[in-house]
């Protein structure tokens, strides 16, 4: 038994060592099968679908003249604030839902209620009430972000092991000490769930915004090209939203790591 541990471990350390590559490298595989398939349709039907080689072309016009940076800022701007609104207001309020009965049992129904109400069919009341500026488009980022973030962390507080909050309770720990020491570590990696969840859903909102207050950055620049049926200019753009999506996932997932690292550590 004793001749077999350090094989063992050996092995599992190459394995844990393995896995990021096999990941890469299957990544990669999905990758070059997606851009065969994308050149193969391209191909077939270029008035519709245009190829990869004329979308990047595409995309390389609108950096040239500068619409797609002045989009990317335009668009950046709109998602910061609504995502850093929908964070304040999700971790906060999903913290007091949690310790609160009353408020969760008073608001709860309304939470979900709202969740499901589609953000385009608000959209033609929030421009009514605010008109078309960058406070509008940040209601409806706020809206489409907020929910995800609340309802995670108010599910990891109300998660907390009952046996720590009996051991707070027993050595008489004040409130503050019962969310310093264990409701905000243990709601921590939900909440970063929620805020994964939230940026996508952020950057979602920030294209409806676009599209149905005010034709401006990368939502206005879509709206364009596909209005001149430019095949090319919208899967360009659709490519860097993708590409602008998995970043700032792959943001999230970093700030994941630094905030909670023992998440990570439970893992391995």
């Amino acid at each position: 038994m004793r001749s077999s541990s350090p094989a063992l471990v050996r092995s599992a350390g190459t394995g844990g060592a393995q896995a990021p590559l096999r990941a890469a490298l299957t990544g990669l595989v999905g990758l070059v099968a997606g851009v065969a398939i994308w050149q193969i349709v391209g191909q077939r039907d270029p008035v519709l679908f245009a190829t990869p080689g004329r979308s990047l072309d595409a995309v390389n016009a609108t950096i040239s003249d500068g619409s797609l940076p002045s989009a990317l800022r335009a668009s950046g701007t709109v998602f910061g604030l609504g995502l850093v609104a929908a964070a304040a207001v999700g971790f906060g309020y999903g913290l007091l839902v949690a310790r609160s009965p009353a408020l969760r049992s008073s608001t709860e129904w309304l939470v979900y209620a709202m969740q499901s109400v589609p953000i385009v069919a608000l959209a033609p009341l929030i421009l009514s009430t605010l008109g078309f500026g960058l406070l509008a488009k940040s209601i409806v980022v706020f809206l489409t972000a907020v929910f995800p973030i609340l309802i995670n962390t108010a599910e990891g507080a109300r998660r907390a092991p009952a046996t720590l909050l009996d051991v707070a309770h027993v050595y008489r720990s004040s409130e503050w000490r019962l969310w310093h020491d264990v409701l905000i570590p243990h709601t921590v990696p939900y909440a970063m769930t929620g805020l994964r969840q939230g940026i996508a859903m952020a950057l979602v909102g920030t294209l409806v915004a676009e599209f149905f207050l005010n034709a401006s950055g990368i939502g206005g620049l879509l709206l364009t090209a596909s209005a001149n049926f430019d095949s090319a200019t919208v899967l360009g753009l659709t490519l860097v939203v993708s590409a602008l999506a998995v970043t700032l996932m792959a943001l999230g997932r970093l700030l994941e790591r630094r905030i909670a690292p023992w998440r990570e550590q439970n893992k391995s």
